[in-house]
This record gives C-alpha cells, structure tokens and sequence, in this order.
C-alpha cells in the first residue's frame, strides 16, 4: 500500500472528524421530533461530561489511531520498523483499551451512574423467565392483564399497546381486557403470581416509560438463546434492583473476554482498530443495548469463534460460531464462509480438509446441544420452531426506522419517507409508511436477488483457497449487511472487518472512516429512517470496497499462513 494511498485515507479520516466532533452542538433532528422532549437543560460546564463531548473523543481517538498505524507501516517500509516501536505500540495499545471504555460511554453508561437499561431488561428477562408461559405473542397482553389486576383496568383502558400477536400495529387493549382467560391460561396459580410481582417491579422501575413499552416488538430471542437466560432468571428468583444488576453484568464480561481474543488471535493493531470501530460506531453505540441482558453473546461468541479459527482450535471455534448463528441467526453468514470452503474442496477434491472437518464436528456438537435443550426450556415440543419462524417473518415484514442494509436501501425513496408519511391521525402514525416501504421493496426484489447472488459469488471467489477465519470474517461483514434487514445496534457485527487487515492493512483505515461516517451522517438534517438508511448504504459500500481492494494483485500476492492439514480421501 503506498503512502499516497494511506495519506489519502487518513486525510478522509481528518477533514470528517470538524464536521461530526462539533461538540454540544444544536441538534439536526426536525423539530416535530422533538415534541415530547422534555425543556433543554443549561449549557453544561466544559469539563462536565456529556455524550457530544464523548463522541468528540472517541472520533479524535480514532483518527490518532489510524495516523500512528499509517506512521508505524511507512517506519517498517523504510527499514525503520524498530523506531519509537515500544513508544507507538503502547500508544496503540492505550487508544484500543479506550475504545473500549468509550463503548461504555468513558463509564457514565446512560448518563451519569445509570448502567442498567431496565426497558432491555423488562422484554429479555420477561421473557425469558415466563418463556413457557408468554411464547412470542404474550409478553404485552400478560402484562395489561397484570397490571389490570394489580391497580385496576381503567388504566389499561386508558393506553394503546402493540399486537404483537398478530397485526404487528398498535392498536387498543379492549379485547384484551374482555378475555383475561387467554393469558392466563398458559399460567399456573404460582406462576401467575410471581409474574405479577415482577411486573409491578418492571412498572415502578419504567416509570412514565412504562407505556411506551407497551409499543415495542415484544421478546424475540431465539429457542436456542432462551436456554441460558431462563436458567439463570429463574435462579436469581424475583426482579430487583439488585438481580437485574448481576445480569446486566454479563455482556460486560463477554466483550472484555471477545477484545482480549481479538488481541490474543490477532495483534495488538487490529485488537485497537477493532476496539476503536466498535467506540465510534455510532448504529450500536451503548444507548441501544448497553446495560441489557445478554444481548451481545452472540457477538462475542461469532468473534472468539472467528479467533480460534485463526489459533487452529477449528472444533471450539466450529461450536462457537454455531451457537452464535443459533443466538441470533443472522451471524450463520460468518459460518457460510467456511462452509463454502470445505464443500468446495469435498467437491474438487472428493476430500474435505481435517480442519474443515474439525469445525463441521464441532457446529454438530453444540447443535446437539441446543436442539434438546431448547426444547425442555419451552416445557414443549418442536412446534415452538415454528412459532419462532412466524415471529421472525412477523418483523421481518414490518419495517422500523432503525432498519439498515441493502433491503433497507431498496425501499427507501425520497418522497415516501417518515417525513412524508407520517401520519398521526392514525393509531400508528407509521402504518402508511410501513406499507409503502413494503410495496417499494417488492418492485425491486429481483434486483436485491441478484445483487446477493452477485456478493455471495465473489465472496465465495475470493475466499474459496484461503483460511477459514478469513472465510468467515469476510463472508459475514459482505453478506450480512447485503442479506439482511437489521436494527441498528446489531451492526457492531461489523468487527470482523479488521481481521482482513492481516491481507490488507488498509481495510482497517476505512474501517475507521466507516464508523467516523455514520457520526458525519447524523448531522445532516434529516430524519432518523433517512440517517439509518444512508448508514446501511455505507455500510454495503464498505464491504463491496472491502472485495475489491482483497481482489487486487497486492492483495493476492500477500503471504499466506502454512497449508492447511492433510486431508483424507472420501471412499
């Protein structure tokens, strides 16, 4: 890579940083946004902490990280590899364990000491707690006759809520209240009870926000994924301040655990760029799913699987990627990769490599697993597949205006967006633009096939004779940002990317200027739908650069690791 090009990259990087870093300062978002916000606060103190003024060091972080790696690459170029080494390496080392912190927000979380997000936590330890009981469809109606029986049903009456049951719309609580028996059905005397207790708890905690709630997408964790989480909600007894703290402590854990992997597989350059992406990120940034109840598992799972692929530890690193697809389905891209790879060479050379077997033995194991136990957890047979399948396809036909990737992109138009179509006549002021992204996508289904089928291919080629953790890495940050329609706080999944940095080092620099873009894009004085939509396209940008930078000869002329293990012959 010559250092034009890196010049080039970190001027990008530099000229973007004034434009997002403005610290404190007034908010683009329309006014008509902003109508339930409560009354601006004082100016605060210039050492007073504030999320702006993060931001402002997170994004300076970034562009400091990418000018030491483009200093440190130019030194070794020139022979000068050892120069200032042991000074820039602690510099690198210090702005990745930044990054880390700075995910959390440099430890004010939510503002101030406010770690826990009780709203996650209500939909995630409800619903897994009461998993046999509530299903998919009735975490919401439960939860109105609850509180009806605990302060009454005018109350109810009162509010709307979203039927999450069927229509996926918000609409009134009536028939509900009318057939209480629907609910409680499912419950035994001392079931009942103890998920009214928790109830009021969630209540209190939630507060003025308790209704809002109501409005949201209910419990979507998958059969696989409720496995843990009902052992230990139901180990931990009651909802209290201080059982909803001890749970909130585990994604923590497992992202110090994922970045010290990266670190471990990898290096301590792409351990800081990966770290340094996922602080100025701003679609995951810990607003969305901070403090919350294993919601990033499935991330550290698919990354410290990814990682002991890359140490050989092919069967561990097998199990780990299948249970992470199993969390959350949409990280089964990252165990595509692979996959591709050993049918590839089963089919070429009526032999599947040792290590791709490895890993094929170790996704069976976990499968093994998490099948039977996902069915005692949900006290049922296998019908509760099927009703996953039809609360995941329920979403997937109901576009959010946090939705990003290239679906998300196909049915954006610039005169049918929220702005446009928001109407709040209508019990849901959203309906009418839902529906119309819905038609928007169906006049461009095909070409949104064929560019997949597109992406999937060269994938496939660039990756067919490489080693599965780049198989993987490359194949899931390409296709899933291309495959799927996802809420924004999943794009942390974007991570891999700086692993490709072991081919090509500049697909970490743009991985910085991806994540210092998404900051750029929310100064622009649009809608949130719009904002989330431009993220996603350049997101999509990101991964079909990322292919074309791996195709060029530089790139495939890179020094490969030792071949991979003998295979043996399929009789």
């Amino acid at each position: 890579m010559s250092q034009l090009f890196r010049a080039a990259i970190l001027g990008i990087a530099c000229l973007a940083l004034p434009m997002v870093a403005s610290a404190d300062a007034p908010s683009q978002v329309p006014s008509v946004q902003l109508r339930n916000v409560r009354k601006t606060p004082p100016k605060p103190g210039f050492f007073q902490y504030t999320e702006a003024k993060a931001n402002v060091v997170k994004l300076a972080g970034a562009v400091a990280l990418a000018g030491l790696l483009v200093w440190g690459w130019n030194l070794q170029e020139r022979g000068q590899g050892r120069k200032y080494r042991r000074a820039r390496r602690f510099a690198i080392g210090l702005l990745g364990i930044l990054g880390v912190l700075g995910w959390f927000n440099y430890g004010k979380f939510h503002g101030g000491t406010n770690f826990i997000h009780v709203w996650e936590h209500y939909h995630y330890f409800m619903g897994s707690k009461y998993f046999p009981e509530l299903r998919y469809t009735r975490l919401y109606e439960c939860s109105a006759i609850a509180e009806a029986e605990l302060y009454g049903a005018e109350r109810v009456a009162r509010r709307k809520m979203r039927d999450i049951a069927s229509t996926n719309l918000i609409g009134s609580t009536d028939d509900i209240l009318a057939h209480p028996e629907r609910c409680k059905s499912h419950f035994s005397a001392g079931r009942w009870e103890a998920f009214k207790q928790d109830t009021a708890y969630f209540m209190r905690r939630l507060g003025s926000r308790w209704e809002g709630s109501q409005k949201d997408h209910g419990f979507n964790g998958t059969p696989w994924w409720t496995i843990v989480p009902s052992i230990l909600t139901n180990l931990v007894g009651p909802a209290s301040d201080k059982t909803i703290l001890l749970l909130g402590l585990f994604d923590p854990l497992l992202i110090v655990l994922m970045f010290a992997g990266i670190w471990w597989a990898f290096g301590l350059e792409i351990f800081a760029v990966a770290a340094t992406f996922f602080a100025v990120n701003f679609p995951s940034r810990f607003y969305w799913n901070g403090g919350a109840f294993l919601r990033y598992d499935y991330l550290a799972l698919t990354v410290l699987g990814i990682c002991m692929l890359r140490k050989r530890k092919n069967a561990l690193g097998g199990a780990m990627l299948a249970a992470g697809a199993a969390f959350r389905i949409f990280p089964v891209f990252f165990a595509v990769g692979p996959a591709l790879q050993g049918f590839w060479r089963w089919f070429k050379e009526k032999a599947m490599p040792r290590q791709h077997r490895r890993i094929l033995l170790g996704a069976v194991l976990a499968t093994a697993i998490m099948v039977p136990g996902s069915l005692v957890v949900a006290q049922g047979g296998v019908e509760v597949y099927g009703e996953f399948v039809t609360n995941t396809r329920k979403h997937s036909d109901t576009p959010l205006t946090n939705h990003m990737g290239l679906r998300t992109v196909l049915s954006w138009r610039p005169w049918s967006n929220a702005k446009h179509l928001k109407d709040e006549s209508l019990v849901d002021p959203f309906k009418v633009w839902k529906e119309t992204r819905l038609a928007n996508f169906d006049q461009l289904k095909p070409l949104f096939v064929l560019l997949n089928l597109a992406f999937l291919w060269l994938v496939f080629r660039r990756s067919r004779n490489e080693e599965p953790w780049f198989a993987a890495a490359l194949c899931g940050i390409v296709m899933i940002p291309a495959a799927t329609e996802l809420t924004c706080y999943y794009y942390a999944f974007m991570i891999p990317a700086a692993f490709l940095m072991e081919r090509r080092k500049e697909i970490g620099l743009w991985l910085l200027v991806l994540g210092i873009t998404t900051h750029a894009i929310t100064k622009m004085p649009i809608w949130s739908d719009d904002q989330y939509m431009w993220m996603g396209f350049a997101t999509v940008v990101y991964g079909a650069m990322v292919l074309w930078i791996l195709a060029r000869p530089e790139a495939l002329a890179a020094p490969r690791p030792a071949p991979a293990m003998a295979v043996s012959k399929r009789k």
